[in-house]
């Protein structure tokens, strides 16, 4: 047998050998390829996460804000115009559970240059959590708008223009009951460190920094929905103490109490929102970081007591959707502070502001928007002054705003 003969032989048998193999095997289709799925149970844009009955929205907004500013007390050190870009994303995950809603939601926001009316040079790629919290039926817990009122998480429509009342996130734990026919009833646990108003104004004369945290905050709110509106009241306890170094030594506890009101006007598609509040010794519900000079929850009178801070303050909103591509809103609002016996002539020192802006929102198209917005504040104080860099002393001042805001959202 020659070598040729070989080699043919042993191909022929290798052939019919995996030919046999193959017959073998059992014959199967394809894996079968898994589409992403629209979930219409949340409202548009969510989408089922393969292989899981979770729907998530992702979402994002870019916003190019040009801004000038002026008032009393501006140097060349002062800036008179800044440009800001900010980025935003959103996550929305949710599932519905036979215990009820399972909803995450997680938002980073990022400024290229943030916005500062006066002072702060470049504050370049800041970015910042503005949201990061779980829901679970009724129980809402992490980094959330506080539950002090409503105006600022459903409305606060200006669009840098500044107001006096409840605007921050804070890290809290709470619940909420619905009782039915538009009544709701919510108990908050918040953190007290992210309401102190801890500021050192030099018009005091002597630091009035808080020392640590020994219980947090509790806010209570019940609020009323329906077609023509909604009405809520809320109140919160806050406590607030001395720290090493300032005597005496005082564990002291304030409280903020507000209602809120919104009608809806069918005539011009609007609303009117108003808000108000008054807190003694917890004056960050006032929303009293907001103002032009530095504001502190407790102070040490004239005979070296320490004393609360007092005050009060109200905001409202009108609106209307003239046309569907035009937003026209109106915002002002009114502070009005007071600290008893702070000077050493007896004198009760205050601080009195307020602010109004308005502007106008178009849409260009869908998800494309621009606005304009023009701006003023005023604010006086009472039986003090107060210094600027110059040397140059002030009862009174002002400031107003006048920009633009283009904004791009998906």
């Amino acid at each position: 047998m020659t070598m040729k003969s070989l080699l043919l032989g042993a191909a022929a048998g290798f052939a019919a050998l995996t030919t046999a193999q193959a017959a073998d095997l059992p014959m199967t289709k394809g894996e079968a390829v898994e589409y992403v799925k629209v979930c219409s149970a949340f409202g548009p844009g969510f989408f089922y996460i393969p292989g899981s009955d979770t729907c998530l929205k992702i979402g994002g907004e870019v916003r190019a804000k040009y801004y000038g500013y002026g008032g009393t007390g501006y140097t060349r050190n002062d800036n008179r115009s800044a440009f800001d870009t900010q980025a935003r994303i959103w996550f929305d995950a949710r599932t519905q559970t036979e215990y009820g809603l399972l909803r995450s939601y997680f938002q980073i926001n990022a400024d290229s240059n943030k916005l500062t009316n006066r002072k702060g040079g470049d504050n370049r790629q800041v970015f910042s959590i503005d949201k990061a919290y779980i829901q679970f039926g009724g129980l809402t817990a992490g980094f959330a708008h506080s539950f002090f009122g409503f105006y600022d998480a459903e409305y606060g429509d200006t669009l840098e223009g500044g107001y006096y009342n409840q605007t921050k996130t804070v890290n809290l734990l709470a619940y909420t009951a619905d009782f039915g026919g538009g009544f709701k009833a919510t108990v908050s646990v918040e953190d007290g460190r992210d309401h102190r108003l801890n500021n050192n104004p030099a018009f005091f004369g002597a630091s009035v920094a808080q020392g640590g945290q020994q219980l947090p905050d509790v806010v209570g709110v019940l609020r009323y929905d329906q077609s023509w509106g909604a009405l809520s009241v809320q109140a919160a306890g806050h406590q607030f103490r001395s720290p090493e170094g300032v005597l005496p030594h005082k564990n002291s506890y304030g409280y903020a109490v507000g209602a809120t009101g919104l009608i809806k006007i069918p005539a011009i598609n609007g609303w009117f929102v108003v808000e108000g509040q008054y807190a003694d010794g917890a004056l960050h519900y006032l929303g009293a970081y907001n103002t032009f000079l530095a504001q502190s929850d407790y102070f040490v009178n004239n005979v070296g007591r320490i004393e609360s801070g007092k005050g009060w303050s109200i905001t409202g909103e009108l609106g209307a959707q003239v046309t569907p591509q035009l937003r026209a809103v109106l915002v002002g609002s009114y502070i009005d502070l007071s600290y008893d016996r702070a000077l050493a002539a007896g004198n009760d020192l205050g601080l009195k502001e307020f602010t109004v802006s308005g502007n106008l929102v178009y849409t260009i198209v869908k998800g494309l928007k621009v606005g304009a917005e023009v701006g003023y504040s005023y604010g006086k104080l009472d039986h003090t002054t107060w210094t600027d860099a110059k040397g140059r002393t002030h009862k009174n001042y002002n400031n107003w705003l006048a920009g633009m805001r283009i904004t791009r959202t998906f």
